[in-house]
């Protein structure tokens, strides 16, 4: 599950149907560079409306401090 994705499906809709761009919260590119270090040791925590989005390198997602995916290395292809 992608970010979008994620997000999407705690709101009840479809990626395409969100009311906002990721990119106008977040920049997508620096997420997608820490997808693709050699590290997994790295968080961030960002805000979109209504809701506070917490990824990290192992591949976990929370929102709102649900996990909406567990942990397994992210794809730097995951962040859209």
């Amino acid at each position: 599950m992608e970010l979008v994705g994620a997000i999407a499906a705690v709101e009840g809709v479809e990626a395409h149907e969100l009311d906002y761009s990721l990119h106008d919260y977040v920049a997508t590119d620096a997420v997608r560079a820490m997808a693709e270090a050699d590290t997994d040791d790295w968080e961030l925590t960002f805000e979109v409306p209504d809701h506070t989005v917490t990824v990290d390198g192992a591949g976990e997602i929370r929102i709102d401090g649900v996990t909406v995916r567990e942990s397994d290395v992210v794809q730097s292809d995951e962040i859209r």
